[in-house]
């Protein structure tokens, strides 16, 4: 059994330590400028769709719901589920993650990072992929 968990902590390591990688290489790319996520972005399996608008060199941005997919209920729709979207440099960006609940409210959780791909078409919060759109 203890064996069993000890490569279970491995495995879950590597998917981490694979992951930092990303968001290290997006982080020290060149070519990128802040407002390169202002666009419509769709998550691949909940189809999740957020417009991410205002970032720039000299502003924070947000994402809001345009679409809820099966990420969230109806009601999510035109939320706000990314608040200080902000360029750190190269690929990757970060900002608030916000939760939405049933009564409507949305709160503001953790920081997420984006690292975006070189070709600009589709970025990465950890293992979530969107495709530009």
């Amino acid at each position: 059994m203890k064996l069993k968990h000890f490569f279970l902590s491995i495995i879950i390591s590597l998917f981490f330590i694979g992951c930092s990688k990303e968001a290290d290489d997006a982080y020290s790319s060149d070519g990128f400028k802040p407002s390169d996520i202002n666009y419509t972005w769709k998550e691949t399996t909940t189809g999740l769709t957020i417009r991410i608008s205002g970032v720039s060199s000299s502003a924070n941005g947000k994402g809001v719901v345009v679409s809820v997919g099966t990420a969230y209920p109806s009601g999510a729709s035109g939320g706000t589920a990314m608040t200080e979207v902000e360029h750190k440099s190269g690929g990757y960006w970060d900002a608030y993650n916000n939760t939405y609940y049933p009564s409507g409210n949305w709160v503001q959780g953790n920081i997420i990072g984006m690292a975006m791909n070189a070709a600009k078409t589709e970025f990465k919060i950890g293992s979530k992929v969107y495709k530009r759109q």
